[in-house]
């Protein structure tokens, strides 16, 4: 029996010590399984990023972050590493210098003597690298530089995490959709920095953009939130003033606490997904937010000539052919936006030529036509959602379009001394019609460039006409 008793108590405290080891060694495989996932997610980043698909490279390894705080990763290597990538991403993929020096910092605070992936590096990522070392506290495997005097230095406050004093600005709190925000900032002038950032995350996204200020006057900076982030219902944004470190001097509003922009109307032109814009796909979005247009273009154009001429009335083109329709034109136009792709307006074509000889007889001289004049109504269907907008049109009107001719037969009967070429011109009209084609490219929420080419049809004196215009469009 007293045999019996320690091995009872050998086998009962064998138990014990597994029950108590069971939770660490679930614990243990849950964090390997986790880490082989992490490391999975990095690969597909990594070839998501070698493919240019920044967006899909960036939202794989924020998900190994969210993976690696589940699991209580934090401040494994892995998680240093994913913050590497994470950095890598954001200063190549979306030209963010400032963020992706944050996300190096904290790989840096992680795991002190990490490095850049070597497959990975550029000079341009060695030179954020080494500023992200000058000013990241140092993490295990590096050592630890001497610590700061305490108190605050110039411009700092005193808990090192910025202040609002030395910063004024005057919040923004309701913009437009689909429009560019300014923000406007002012330092006082004992205010200590060497730069000042603005931070904006699109609604629906989970991470600040970034972008340096640029002085604009003593002591004045501004920067825009850009139109691809303020497609959904908010925009938020916070202001920082920073150390050459990157370390914090003032701001306003933080990451934590920014300020919130709500954006009022739909129907934006413009909505980048992947910057993580929100916004509601309804049928809203047909209402245009701009519906006048109104638009100057000039150009040339040519096309084909025959039948009689205008001055020269009884001598005819022989033999027919292409032509050009004079020095150039000139084509205002106005309209109106029935919705976002649809616009009803009117065209004005004014035509102006040069080079033609007069007729000179013994009791009068017959001049040649100048100028042509046609108007026409145009149905224009409008694509693309982007800056970038295709179109095509269809366009009846009447009037005259005319093309210089030369009647070789008539050579050299006219000019003053009957001793010139006779250069004379063909019209055609008065109806019009025809269809067109180009783009607009979007230079301001207001202004776009326009590359217009119409076709025409005339009759019943006939030809076909094609013009090339240039020119800008303004919507209000």
């Amino acid at each position: 029996m007293r045999q019996f008793l320690p091995s009872m108590s050998r086998v009962t405290i064998a138990v014990f010590a597994l029950l108590l080891a069971s939770p660490s060694i679930a614990r243990a495989d849950a964090q390997d399984e986790a880490i082989e996932k992490i490391t999975q997610m990095n690969k597909d980043a990594i070839t998501a990023y070698q493919q240019k698909k920044f967006e899909d490279a960036r939202k794989t390894l924020k998900q190994a972050l969210d993976t690696a705080a589940s699991a209580g990763l934090d401040t494994h290597p892995i998680a240093a590493r994913t913050h590497i990538h994470l950095g890598i991403v954001i200063i190549v993929g979306f030209q963010q210098k400032d963020l992706g020096i944050k996300q190096f910092k904290k790989a840096i605070e992680i795991q002190g003597d990490i490095n850049l992936t070597k497959a990975l590096a550029t000079p341009e990522l060695n030179d954020a690298f080494a500023e992200a070392k000058k000013g990241a506290a140092p993490g295990p495997g590096a050592p630890t530089p001497p610590s700061p005097p305490s108190g605050p230095g110039p411009g700092k406050s005193g808990e090192g995490e910025g202040s609002e004093s030395g910063l004024s600005h005057e919040a923004v709190t309701e913009s437009k959709q689909g429009a560019s925000i300014s923000i406007t900032v002012k330092a006082s002038s004992d205010l200590q920095f060497d730069k000042i950032v603005l931070a904006y995350r699109p609604d629906g996204a989970t991470e600040f953009l970034g972008r340096e200020m640029k002085q604009e006057s003593e002591g004045t900076f501004e920067a825009e939130i850009p139109d691809t982030a303020t497609g959904g219902s908010v925009v938020a944004y916070y202001v920082e003033a920073q150390d050459a470190d990157g370390g914090l001097i003032a701001t306003k509003g933080t990451a934590e606490n920014p300020i919130v922009v709500h954006l009022a109307g739909v129907g934006a032109r413009r909505h980048d997904a992947d910057e993580g814009g929100g916004g509601d796909d309804d049928d809203d979005d047909d209402e245009p937010e701009t519906r006048f247009f109104v638009a100057l273009m000039a150009g040339t154009g040519f096309g084909w000539a025959t039948g009689d001429g205008d001055t020269n009335a009884d001598t005819s083109i022989d033999p027919p052919g292409v032509a050009m329709a004079g020095i150039g034109h000139v084509s205002p136009e106005v309209g109106y936006w029935l919705n976002t792709s649809l616009m009803l307006s009117a065209q004005l074509r004014y035509q102006y030529i040069t080079g033609t000889t007069d007729i000179h007889t013994s009791d009068r001289v017959y001049h040649t036509a100048n100028y042509a004049f046609a108007a026409f109504v145009r149905a224009t269907w409008r694509f693309g959602e982007d800056k970038f907008h295709p179109f095509f049109s269809l366009a009846l009107g009447g009037g005259r379009i005319r093309h210089v001719v030369s009647f070789r037969q008539l050579e050299p009967t006219c000019g003053q001394n009957h001793d010139q070429k006779c250069i004379d011109t063909i019209g055609a009209g008065p109806v019009l019609l025809g269809p067109g084609a180009g783009f607009m490219y979007d230079i301001t929420d207001t202004a776009a460039i326009v590359v217009q080419a119409n076709s025409v049809v005339g009759f019943p004196t006939f030809t076909v006409n094609l013009d090339a215009n240039l020119g800008i469009a303004l919507a209000f």
